[in-house]
């Protein structure tokens, strides 16, 4: 008998420039709708995310961004995270380097690149030392684990990771190599050591339709439906991966008709998604084992790792068309 798919629930958790590197005059967008998700009274952000969670008796990875303190100063994200450990959850590493632009008299020149790669590998080392500081400032303890804003990383990324104290990087993402992200593609879609890192890709299915041509499909809970999920871990008890990472956004139950969140609504389909992915997680517990990072040492990472099973599942067409009917269904709601 095959031992269980180990599942990572794992949610970027950041806030929006809000259209400000075009319009002067605007802001960026902060906690209360890009990380609560507060609308009439009700938040449809992260506590959300937890409480469907916390009903299952799943715990979530919240990698948090923190460089936003060059528009916000420090203490936005700081409630973030002392809210996120208050609710017993995990808190690791996300890093979008674009607020360094906010350093200078006019951030819409676009000084500093939002993808960690574009720096020199001196200057990822500083960078991801200062992210790490300020993550243990606002309370937590050392990160473990991090991932690229954009999934922009590359293999200095990594080394940078190594040289910082880190264990896990979580940016490869095949659906966005060479777009975004910049560690070399491969067929990685289970955990990998490189450069003395453990690598935990965005798990990728293909999907190959009638419809349009082949691709790569992250498990992005906004991006695939419950049924494609389902295939995906049903694939993975038998064929692999034995490690499946699953990617939400802090403001993944949210639909926005602007830039600046000021006309918003909950995202119906996805908020069911959820509820029925942590759902079937809680109710086949000998299958598959929700874990998160913290904990997780270089001994057991080196079991994790060992003999990978990079399967990729194609999907039957019929799931990406009922898919298709769903999100044009929830973009009518």
């Amino acid at each position: 008998m095959m031992k269980p798919v180990n599942v990572f629930l794992t949610v970027d958790t950041e806030h929006s420039i809000g259209g400000a590197f075009e319009n002067p005059k605007l802001t960026p967008v902060g906690n209360l709708k890009r990380i609560y998700g507060k609308i009439d009274g009700h938040c449809y952000g992260i506590p959300l995310i937890m409480d469907i969670a916390d009903r299952s008796g799943l715990r979530v990875v919240f990698f948090l961004e923190v460089m936003n303190k060059y528009f916000f100063g420090e203490d936005e994200s700081k409630q973030v995270c002392q809210y996120i450990l208050k609710r017993n959850h995990e808190v690791q590493l996300h890093v979008h380097p674009n607020y360094l632009n906010f350093t200078g008299k006019d951030p819409g020149k676009l000084i500093y690149s939002d993808f960690i790669s574009a720096y020199s590998p001196d200057r990822q080392v500083e960078l991801l030392q200062e992210a790490r500081d300020l993550l243990i400032k606002y309370g937590s303890t050392a990160p473990t684990a991090f991932r690229a804003g954009c999934f922009g990383a590359d293999l200095n990324t990594l080394k940078a990771l190594k040289k910082n104290g880190f264990l896990i990087d979580s940016s490869y993402n095949r659906a966005y190599c060479n777009i975004t992200c910049s560690i070399p593609e491969s067929d990685m879609n289970d955990v990998t050591g490189m450069e003395g890192i453990f690598e935990f890709p965005v798990t990728n299915f293909i999907e190959n339709s009638h419809i349009r041509s082949r691709r790569f499909m992250p498990m992005d809970i906004n991006g695939v439906s419950f049924q494609e999920m389902k295939q995906v871990l049903e694939h993975a008890a038998e064929n692999g991966p034995k490690n499946i990472t699953i990617i939400l956004h802090s403001f993944s139950f949210l639909k926005s008709y602007d830039v600046q969140y000021t006309k918003a609504k909950p995202r119906k389909t996805a908020i069911k998604r959820f509820k029925k992915l942590c759902r079937f997680l809680a109710e086949n517990q000998d299958r598959f084992n929700v874990m998160t990072f913290d904990g997780l040492n270089e001994s057991d990472l080196d079991c994790l790792a060992k003999s990978p099973k990079h399967s990729f599942l194609t999907m039957p067409s019929f799931y990406s068309i009922l898919r298709g009917f769903e999100q044009l269904q929830d973009n009518f709601n």
